[in-house]
């Protein structure tokens, strides 16, 4: 299955509309995350689906802005060690992941 990333949008009889982003990434992937500037935020961009997220008020967070940014964290942590975990469990050879973390 080839890398894939789209966005759509429900909208529902009464007007309200559900958009959704689902990335199936490769290593064309970007994730930035500018660091020393004066607002925080990280972006994911995977052919022409893009997310951003930052705390509401960017240049001033609040202590719920960096509640929600260690769970964040904490989730992408978690799935890390689930692909992983999966990509051990189906690679018996040892066939090993390239680290691109550094």
């Amino acid at each position: 299955m080839e890398s894939y990333s789209y966005t759509t949008v429900q909208v529902e009889p009464d007007g309200t509309a559900l958009t959704s982003v689902t990335m199936h990434p490769d290593e064309r992937v970007s994730v930035l995350v500018p660091r020393g500037k004066n607002r925080a935020q990280i972006s994911v961009t995977h052919a022409y689906a893009h997310v951003c997220i930052a705390p509401t008020r960017a240049t001033a967070p609040t202590a719920d802005d960096v509640r929600v940014a260690r769970q964040l964290a904490e989730s992408f942590a978690a799935y890390a060690a689930e692909v992983e975990r999966l990509h051990a469990l189906n690679n018996p050879q040892g066939e090993s992941a390239e680290d691109t973390a550094a």
